[in-house]
């Protein structure tokens, strides 16, 4: 017996087609796609894979997804799952799974992943190690954390993704200066983080029915920031098949604990994470979607498997 399955991808991007040709691959799966790109846009293979397409305006409207599913389930039946790789993607995805009565991972969960400064009170409360943060509304508040935490300081946006708008403030003329350029406001505040030294990792896993399932650790060489700084760097990530020793114990049992306090029930989650000098670790921040940088490739070579 099939399940039909709804994927929604805005836009028809390279990395997102290969997520949605391994779902439409899945056994037992009729997969449908709702996107803003026109079903011309898609290769014929993949075309020819699909139960059903629906075009919307705007694919981060969440009643835009609830309109074009229930069109969908009109031809094929209520969905089973409702699903999406784009980190933009996952509260409006939340907030119409919960119109509909899908089952999957609902706003509030969804919010903790997307909203950085809230996710990190969140993993602060449930006693999982991260770095201290402020979400500035204004000049003044982000002056006077700096004056607290101290130099360097990391800014970014709160919901920010793939590292756009992120910097590295090595003082106060620095800060100034990306004030000046972005001022923050109560509409549009700025993530500031203390800057953590050490190696920088990602923790990538699968939980299941609120139980960890699997997962993987790999590190940065060098940290993404430092790629950002200098686009001539030839960066690279190093990802070992085998992680059960004892020192990845701290990462594991921290990761699934931030996982659960955040509300992930079933599904993928990228986490991004430090190993300090001192040996403890620090949490920099995590999304419920799979990881970029062409992690999901490796992982597939590196377990022989097509994740």
């Amino acid at each position: 017996m099939s399940i039909h399955v709804v994927f929604v991808a805005p836009f028809f991007l390279h990395t997102t087609l290969r997520f949605v040709r391994g779902a439409a691959r899945l056994p037992g799966v009729r997969l449908s796609l709702v996107s803003q790109d026109s079903i011309d846009r898609l290769p014929g293979a993949i075309r020819g894979q699909l139960a059903a397409h629906w075009q919307v305006q705007d694919a981060l409207d969440p009643q835009h997804l609830v309109d074009a599913v229930r069109g969908l389930a009109r031809q094929l039946g209520p969905p089973a799952r409702m699903i999406g790789a784009l980190e933009q993607l996952q509260v409006p995805l939340a907030q119409a799974r919960e119109a509909l009565g899908v089952p999957g991972m609902h706003a509030e969960a969804a919010r903790n992943f997307r909203d950085k400064a809230r996710m990190k009170e969140v993993l602060q409360a449930a006693g999982v190690p991260c770095a201290r943060h402020l979400l500035a509304a204004d000049a003044q508040q982000a002056l006077a954390f700096a004056d607290r935490v101290g130099f360097p300081l990391v800014a970014k946006p709160p919901a920010g993704a793939g590292g756009k708008r992120t910097f590295r403030l090595g003082g106060r003329d620095e800060l100034e200066t990306m004030l000046k350029r972005y001022p923050p406001n109560a509409w549009d505040p700025t993530l500031l983080e203390e800057f953590v030294s050490g190696t920088e990792h990602s923790f990538d896993s699968v939980v299941i029915g609120g139980k960890p399932a699997w997962y993987s650790v790999s590190r940065y060489l060098p940290s993404p920031l430092e790629v950002m700084e200098n686009p001539w760097i030839q960066w690279c990530v190093f990802m070992p098949r085998e992680v059960g020793g004892p020192q990845y114990a701290p990462i594991r049992d921290a990761a699934f604990r931030g996982l659960a306090a955040l509300g992930l029930e079933t599904g993928l989650s990228h986490m991004e994470w430090f190993q300090l000098r001192n040996g403890r670790i620090a949490i920099s921040e995590v999304g419920a979607r799979p990881p970029g940088a062409q992690i999901t490739s490796l992982l597939s070579w590196a377990h022989d498997l097509d994740f």
